[in-house]
């Protein structure tokens, strides 16, 4: 005897259906499995950003920033005349040293741009002070004896001289005369020049 079996056609939509289930269900964990490293990528991105951009911009500031301390005269002298805004500038100035330290000190001008400097905190420090307080002061650094002091009817900053024509690097715009100083050279009646004081 023969014994023919038939299979059932009502169970093969059953199988279709599980078999497309079952693709379906791959079809969503490749696509979540995407999405999750595409999240990553984006976080990972973001955590870098974080990092560098700060760095970035602490560098560009550290390069490009100015000391907080930094400040400069510049005053043009004409030869044979009393200063007059030259020496209110200079007042200005004075009154503007108010930082409790200053690490950098450059008198200079258009007959020598390079100037003298100095770079010794307890030579500068009380300099400035004495300039803003109207008092006097005598130091020294490096060879150059400096003098912060009355002059005239103002005050002076002099290397090398005090109140004298023979200090050849001298700042006195407020001296009430046309002996506002020089930059090297003498210090009364000098040529027509600029003068530059920069401290920081």
């Amino acid at each position: 005897m023969i014994r023919t079996s038939l299979k059932s056609t009502s169970d093969q939509p059953t199988v279709f259906y599980q078999r497309e289930q079952r693709n379906q269900s791959r079809c969503q964990c490749s696509i979540s499995r995407f999405v999750r490293i595409q999240l990553l990528l984006l976080l990972a991105l973001l955590v870098l950003a974080a990092i560098i951009i700060p760095i970035v911009v602490l560098v560009y500031d550290n390069r490009n920033s100015t000391p907080p301390c930094s400040i400069t005269y510049t005053g043009t002298f004409i030869s044979g005349v009393t200063p007059t805004t030259q020496c209110d500038d200079w007042r200005a100035f004075t009154t503007s040293l108010t930082c409790t330290s200053y690490s950098k000190l450059r008198l200079y001008g258009s007959n020598d741009p390079v100037g003298i400097s100095v770079t010794d905190t307890s030579v500068i420090t009380p300099l400035a002070i004495a300039l803003r307080y109207n008092t006097t002061i005598l130091t020294s650094s490096n060879g150059v004896s400096w003098r912060a002091g009355s002059c005239g009817s103002g005050f002076e900053l002099a290397a090398n001289g005090a109140c004298t024509c023979s200090s050849n690097y001298a700042l006195r715009p407020c001296q009430g005369s046309s002996s506002w100083g020089g930059i090297a050279s003498s210090s009364c009646g000098a040529q027509t020049q600029t003068i530059s004081l920069h401290l920081e």
